[in-house]
């Protein structure tokens, strides 16, 4: 009889769980899992492509937008939160470019090469021009 009772509660556990999972994820808008990363790092690979002849090394940001970024391009390039890295920020080679994701409006006035927004973020890239 315990036995019963248990799968009863597994069973209806174990359904629910996904359930409210797939109700939530369709009815709510603007959570994280709704991030357009792959979206944002194609048009940014895509641009770099246009431009630079080098490959990315280096993303710097925030965890979330430079994080997400490095994971998506196709060079898969280090990640570092230039904010608050204690380091100095060094490529591998000397040969490979940077990428500085983050707010759009210091970014504007800081960034000497190609700059453009998306997605309410502002991206500075820094490579071998072509």
């Amino acid at each position: 009889k315990k036995m019963k009772e248990f799968i009863f509660v597994f069973l209806f556990l174990f359904t629910l769980a996904p359930a409210a999972y797939f109700y939530i994820s369709l009815s709510e808008i603007n959570k994280r899992t709704d991030y357009p990363g792959k979206k944002i790092a194609t048009i940014v690979q895509k641009k770099w492509d246009d431009n630079f002849i080098n490959k990315i090394g280096l993303v710097g940001g925030d965890e979330w937008h430079g994080g997400n970024l490095s994971y998506h391009l196709k060079s898969r390039p280090k990640w570092d939160n230039i904010l608050e890295s204690k380091n100095d920020i060094l490529l591998d080679d000397n040969k490979n470019g940077f990428i500085l994701i983050g707010d759009a409006s210091i970014l504007s006035k800081i960034c000497g090469e190609i700059f453009f927004e998306i997605e309410n973020q502002g991206v500075c890239m820094f490579g071998e021009s072509k």
